[in-house]
């Protein structure tokens, strides 16, 4: 079994560097690098307690999402995400860790996964490139599930609300209420949902014969404030679109709030739609149309494989798509003649 020793030798760094970088303390950022990849190479692993060292286990696994934002609208998923997880980790007794991780700090989960300090992790890569770093950056063989498809790489084992699904239904549910003029708010450029959301709507508008307008499409952040922005800039459009769909609820908001200072009655001048069905869909007037993502479900499904894979099956490469769902609500009805 590789030591403290071991590491500092192969990193080329002091017994005390690697101490002070495996528990925690200030090092630099290039000594932590090198102890970290010295770490994974020797496949090194700290004592465990004595209750651990019996079972290899510390009963424990850790769920991280990977956003550079503490806002607090992520509770409109999160709550339902962690409740179905924990309801896998009750049957066998397990324990979650729970985190926010900026995507400047991955470091911190290959430090976990090398000191086991947890069993396994469920990841949420919420920014384009986390996946393909994690990938190379934790160990080998170590328990990971991924909760999003990154576009630009493919981990083994993913259990992920299928976004291209959820777009189609939005726009294929505007399309048969009538409507061809359909604007777009999208989301950050470098936000993984947006990127995937942008592509299927693209493709959906491309099968349906859409056409796709520049000064029917706005980009805004995710919160009502941008939808509102990004509606106003629609509006401003020679001739306005039958219906909007947004990114996200929190955008479909705004774009209510914008719809309605224009003088626009909703849905009878202008249709509106959201994605997520979070809380403050149903409470808004008139009450929001959206995609909902089943994110009990899969949480549900994504702690089972991360077990799963905890006990040592073998399981295979394998990508679990979660079906969302159209709540049909008040503020998207058949285009007026």
């Amino acid at each position: 079994m590789a030591t403290v020793k071991d590491i500092a030798r192969l990193a080329g760094v002091s017994p005390t560097t690697v101490s002070w970088a495996l528990n925690g303390k200030r090092v630099s950022e290039e000594s932590l690098r090198k102890v970290l990849e010295a770490a994974r190479e020797l496949n090194y692993h700290p004592k465990m307690s004595a209750r651990s060292l019996r079972a290899g286990k510390v009963f424990s696994i850790g769920f991280y999402i990977v956003n550079p934002s503490l806002d607090p609208r992520l509770n409109g998923y999160l709550f339902p995400m962690l409740a179905g997880i924990s309801k896998v980790l009750a049957e066998d007794n397990y324990a979650m860790q729970f985190d926010i991780v900026m995507p400047d700090k991955l470091d911190v989960l290959a430090k976990k996964a090398l000191e086991h300090s947890v069993d396994g992790m469920l990841i949420l890569p919420q920014f384009a490139g986390v996946t393909e770093r994690l990938l190379k950056d934790l160990p080998d063989k170590f328990p990971v599930v991924y909760m999003q498809q990154d576009p630009v790489a493919n981990p083994e084992h993913c259990v992920v609300i299928d976004q291209a699904e959820g777009v189609g239904l939005a726009i294929r549910h505007l399309y048969h209420l009538g409507h061809r003029s359909i604007g777009i708010i999208a989301g950050p450029g470098e936000h993984v949902d947006n990127v995937l959301r942008l592509q299927a709507v693209q493709a959906v508008f491309r099968d349906l014969g859409l056409t796709w307008r520049e000064d029917w499409v706005a980009h805004g952040q995710f919160d009502m404030e941008s939808g509102e922005v990004g509606m106003r800039r629609i509006l401003e459009a020679s001739d306005r679109p039958t219906a909007v769909f947004c990114f996200n609820d929190y955008m479909a908001i705004g774009a209510l709030r914008a719809a309605s200072s224009a003088g626009l009655r909703v849905p009878d001048d202008i249709s509106i739609l959201g994605f997520d069905d979070t809380d403050v869909a149903e409470a808004s007037t008139p009450a929001l149309t959206t995609i909902q993502q089943p994110v009990f479900q899969q949480g549900q499904q994504a702690a089972a494989m991360l077990m799963r894979l905890i006990k040592g099956e073998a399981l295979p490469a394998q990508v679990e798509r979660i079906r969302p769902v159209v709540i049909e609500r008040s503020s998207a009805e058949r285009k007026r003649a």
